[in-house]
């Protein structure tokens, strides 16, 4: 049996190529790229620089958000034991960072004292929940 030739045996072929071409693009963009996620976890040690702000966030199912901001004056930073990071943490030292701890009360944080905290960075949580301090221990 001899396979038809003509102009619909053209387009049918065209199509499926193309349809092909189409689902090999979505799929490829679907994927993340070979590097992954940029994830970054770093002890900075320094000295708190401003006075404490808290900020409270009441929820409407009466839930509450507590945040503590201030600035830290990083002298040190290293990358904590067991953890991972894309970079080596020398960008934090002899910069004022902008620091935000949830749930942590403000007496805890006092402006000219030495102060511990972990900077994560994960890239894969998206733009608002990317960047998160804690105390350290």
């Amino acid at each position: 049996m001899v396979a038809a030739s003509g102009p619909h045996t053209m387009n049918l072929l065209s199509t499926r190529a193309a349809a092909a071409a189409t689902l090999a693009a979505g799929l490829f963009a679907a994927v993340p790229p070979a590097h992954g996620w940029t994830r970054i976890s770093c002890d900075l040690a320094g000295t708190v620089a401003t006075f404490p702000t808290t900020f409270r966030q009441f929820r409407t199912d009466g839930t509450e958000l507590t945040q503590v901001l201030f600035k830290l004056k990083v002298k040190a930073a290293d990358i904590p034991d067991g953890e991972r990071a894309d970079t080596d943490c020398a960008e934090f030292v002899n910069k004022d960072v902008d620091v935000v701890l949830e749930n942590v009360a403000a007496r805890n944080i006092m402006r000219g004292k030495a102060l511990k905290v972990r900077y994560k960075y994960d890239e894969s949580l998206g733009q608002t929940l990317a960047t998160k301090y804690e105390l350290a221990r």
